[in-house]
C-alpha cells in the first residue's frame, strides 16, 4: 500500500518527475480512505474508448504497465479485452460505475488485489493532437476506487510540447534513439504512450 501513500490525499495533483527532469501534466487523487487497503497484485486491462483500435488500447495499456512497473511497488498483471467475456459487466470502464462483480471476479479468477481500468475521453489523431486519458484503481474488497488519474494532452500548447521534448530526451536519450521528438508530436501512438507514462508516473 505505501506505493498509493505517497500519492497527496484526495487534492489532485501536478507533479514533476522524481529526477525533476521531465515535468508531469496528469492529476491524481486519492480516496480517504485508501490507506487502509492492502494492494500488492493489481490487474490492468486494455483502455476503453469510443471507436478506439483493439492495437490502440493493447499499446496504452503496454506503455502505462511499463511505467508503472518503474514508477510504483505493485505489481501489475497486464489482462486482455478477452478476460470480462465470462465474467459479470455492466459498462465497467464507464468512470464511477464499475460493476463490483465484475472486479471481483476478476480478482479471484487472476489472485488480484485491485484492478486498473482506463479510458481515452477525447482523442484527435491529426495535427494538433489531442488527447484525454483516464485511469481508475479500484480495490477487490469493494470494486470502487480508491485512486484516480486523468491528463489532458493538447500537442498545440507550448506545455505540451514542452514535456513531451523533455521526456524523449530523459527516456529516448534524444536523437540518438533515431526517432526524432517530432515523431511524439505527429504519431498517435507515440503521443497515446507519452500521455499514458505520464498518468502511470503518478502510482507511486
Amino acid at each position: 500500500m505505501k506505493g498509493l501513500v505517497c500519492l497527496l490525499g484526495l487534492a489532485a495533483v501536478s507533479c514533476v518527475s522524481g529526477k525533476g527532469e521531465v515535468p508531469n501534466l496528469a492529476r491524481a487523487s486519492m480516496a480517504s480512505d485508501a490507506h487502509s487497503y492492502t494492494l500488492r497484485r493489481v490487474g490492468l486491462l486494455p483502455f476503453m474508448g469510443e471507436d478506439l483500435e483493439p492495437q490502440v488500447a493493447a499499446d496504452l495499456q503496454s506503455a502505462f504497465a511499463t511505467a508503472a512497473a518503474r514508477h510504483s511497488a505493485l505489481e501489475i498483471v497486464p489482462l486482455s479485452a478477452a478476460d470480462l467475456e465470462e465474467v459479470p459487466s455492466s459498462e465497467p470502464f464507464r468512470r464511477g460505475r464499475v460493476n463490483p462483480r465484475t472486479v471481483l471476479a476478476l480478482a479471484r479468477r487472476f489472485q488480484l488485489d485491485g484492478l486498473l481500468l482506463g479510458s481515452v475521453s477525447e482523442r484527435r489523431v491529426y495535427t494538433p493532437q489531442r488527447l484525454g486519458l483516464e485511469m481508475d484503481l479500484v480495490t477487490a474488497e469493494t470494486g470502487l476506487p480508491i485512486w484516480s488519474s486523468s491528463v489532458l494532452l493538447d500537442a498545440s500548447d507550448e506545455r505540451v510540447r514542452k514535456a513531451v521534448e523533455a521526456w524523449h530526451v530523459h527516456t529516448r536519450g534524444g536523437d540518438q534513439s533515431g526517432e526524432r521528438v517530432d515523431i511524439y508530436l505527429l504519431s498517435p501512438a507515440r503521443f497515446a504512450q507519452f500521455g499514458a507514462t505520464q498518468m502511470a508516473e503518478l502510482l507511486r
